[in-house]
């Protein structure tokens, strides 16, 4: 359940941080701030096994509204669970 939580937490701040990104003027400091985003790739595997072949990799874009949303969901499961 904890990490479920986390991870709506960060789902919510990346959708925040996105519509922030529509609305804020481009090139302004706030938007350089907090709606920038940062993005981790994690290269494709492939498992390739004889009858079946699995491809597995993510992506995992970060931004400073998504980490805030990653501490108020981690408050929220600490002190209300």
């Amino acid at each position: 359940m904890f990490i479920v939580s986390l991870l709506v937490g960060l789902l919510i701040g990346t959708v925040v941080g996105n519509v922030l990104g529509a609305i804020l003027p481009d090139g302004s400091v706030v938007e350089k701030v907090l709606v920038n985003s940062y993005t981790y790739v994690f290269p494709p595997f492939t498992l390739n096994l004889v009858v079946l072949t699995v491809t597995l990799g993510f992506s995992l874009k970060v931004n400073l509204i998504s980490l805030i949303g990653l501490a108020v969901a981690w408050y929220y499961f600490k002190y209300l669970y």
